[in-house]
């Protein structure tokens, strides 16, 4: 019997990267829930913006100062893209970090994450929907079913707090959380259709870190309005795992996932968006003790059929 052929090593260090990206973007949403009691939603988005932002922004403008020059004109920021990186920044930094920071105040983390699976899919048919994509029927049987398995985790996946002691077996009652995190979905798909159309002409680096610069100051906005008590010493208290999330979710995964995309390309590892169930169920039940209940497992099961279903039609479609 012949050996099957082993991939090629670019293969293996792309799918590595993948994995690591799903592995480390699952951490913010335990840490999230984690710190639901301690810190409020914009205190935790804005720190990540402005630690990851600020040394991005740094490191980017003292790189092209020695390629180009500290006069150089291409230090300058170019005026045509202050809108659209407001746009991005309200979208994808803003609204969607703290929307699911705060959806994390009332929602499981694996409730949380396994809704977040299905965002590749709903970024799929905005793009559709917004001519920036072909129509595809599989995209619209993909949906269907993942939009089961997130009506099941939204109206029976309620966290046992929300849903009172004495309640006992299923109960339709919505959560709350899952309804912001259907929301999330939406904004972080046009925020990804906005960085996917900026990176023609602009480094990923200078889009991300644009964005999160243009959004720091309405998440410093939204702290001032939710007026934490003690705030510094609140943040003093838990400032590494703070920095962990500015590092990890916010600078380490995006350069997996930029390095994975790279090797085995967007399509492929759009795939490995599927794990972030398991590692949602795994490190949910680990770190937070939260239980896996059958909703959970059912729920994760349709959104990945979906998922494979609708991304397998739209291999396909002809660009």
């Amino acid at each position: 019997m012949t050996a099957r052929p082993a991939a090629p090593r670019h293969i293996r260090r792309g799918q590595f990267y993948a994995l690591a990206a799903m592995a480390i973007w699952s951490t913010n949403f335990i840490i999230g829930r984690e710190l639901r009691d301690t810190l409020t939603p914009g205190t935790i988005a804005a720190f990540r913006a402005l630690v990851a932002g600020v040394p991005m922004g740094v490191w980017i403008l003292a790189t092209r100062a020695v390629r180009h020059g500290v006069s150089g004109a291409a230090l300058a920021p170019r005026i045509n893209l202050l809108g659209p990186m407001l746009g991005l920044g309200l979208l994808g930094i803003v609204t969607s970090q703290y929307l699911t920071y705060l959806a994390l105040h009332w929602s499981l983390a694996t409730n949380v994450i396994i809704l977040n699976a299905a965002s590749p899919l709903v970024t799929a048919m905005i793009a559709v929907l917004v001519g920036a994509a072909p129509f595809s029927p599989g995209l619209f049987r993909g949906l269907a079913i993942s939009v089961a398995g997130a009506f099941l985790v939204t109206a029976f996946g309620a966290a046992p707090a929300a849903r009172g002691p004495a309640s006992g077996g299923l109960r339709l009652e919505a959560d709350p959380g899952a309804l912001l995190v259907i929301a999330t979905m939406v904004t972080w798909g046009f925020y990804n259709l906005g960085v996917q159309r900026m990176s023609l002409s602009v480094s990923p680096l200078v889009v991300t870190s644009g964005a999160m610069l243009a959004g720091a100051p309405f998440l410093l906005a939204v702290v001032a309005i939710e007026h934490p008590p003690h705030v510094w010493a609140t943040v003093a208290a838990h400032l590494p795992i703070l920095l962990y999330l500015a590092l990890g979710p916010s600078a380490a995964a995006y350069a997996c996932w930029s390095a994975a995309v790279r090797d085995i390309g967007a399509d492929y590892a759009m795939l490995f968006n599927n794990l972030l169930p398991v590692f949602g169920m795994v490190l949910g039940g680990l770190i937070l003790h939260e239980p896996v209940t059958f909703i959970q497992v059912l729920s994760s099961g349709l959104i990945i059929a979906g998922i494979v279903v609708a991304f397998r039609s739209l291999t396909d479609v002809p660009p």
